[in-house]
């Protein structure tokens, strides 16, 4: 890339492509007769006056048009960068060649979001960027606590049929739930520095500030079967799965 403006602002990044091996075109999977995408894209909009730019990258016609409808930038995504094995620093990196192109500049922050992300809140997107603009942190990031069944020292190996734990010194030392040092995974929101992100081609840039946040709004659509237990959580408020 030439030599790079940036502007003081937070843009929004949505990738969100066509295809998927797990559920054909699951961006726009309706649900309750909502398309997936449009989960996300409400609480995005909440926050409009908070970020300055939306931008949409997608190779789907039905997704460039539910985009326009909210009144989001939408940037096409070739082909090469829609396949599965596509990373998504590729895709954004794409994106803000495209941006620059197009605008004559780049954000100092933006925060990258998955359409798939359905229980995606405005608040948090909202507390990430209050803790980058401290100056304090080069990223942030929401994270979820790991459950005691899926925490690493509970993980097992499978070879020619026969398993065993990979970590099992520590799981001998520390087989109680009470014992083990407690776990994050990642949630589903990231916001970065633009200019060291494009530096180190990573999102998750040191100093990271981690919102803890509650597990059901990690949830990620994955699957048929995620569908399904989505549609059951709808049906009742999302605050009785808050519990963890």
């Amino acid at each position: 890339m030439r030599k790079i403006k940036f502007k003081n602002e937070f843009w929004c990044i949505v990738t969100a492509r066509k295809n998927s091996k797990s559920i054909k075109r699951k961006n726009i999977a309706k649900i309750y007769g909502k398309e997936l995408i449009r989960y996300s894209f409400d609480e995005i909009k909440k926050t409009k006056k908070k970020i300055k730019k939306i931008i949409i990258s997608t190779d789907d016609t039905k997704i460039k048009k539910i985009s326009e409808n909210y009144k989001f930038d939408v940037l096409h995504r070739e082909k090469k960068l829609s396949g599965d094995l596509v990373n998504s620093v590729d895709v954004t990196i794409d994106v803000f060649k495209k941006s620059i192109h197009k605008y004559g500049y780049l954000p100092k922050f933006f925060l990258l979001i998955q359409p798939t992300s359905i229980f995606l809140k405005a608040l948090h997107i909202e507390s990430l960027i209050k803790k980058l603009k401290t100056g304090k942190f080069k990223s942030g990031q929401t994270i979820i606590k790991v459950p005691h069944q899926f925490h690493a020292y509970n993980q097992r190996y499978l070879r020619n049929n026969k398993t065993g734990f990979i970590f099992e010194k520590k799981r001998m030392s520390m087989h109680n739930k009470q014992t083990k040092p407690i776990f994050y995974a990642y949630g589903n929101l990231i916001a970065t520095k633009t200019d060291q992100f494009l530096k180190y081609k990573n999102f998750f840039l040191k100093p990271s500030f981690g919102l803890r946040i509650k597990n059901i709004y990690g949830f990620d659509v994955d699957n048929k079967f995620d569908l399904k237990i989505v549609k059951q959580i709808l049906l009742k408020k999302i605050s009785s799965y808050e519990k963890n």
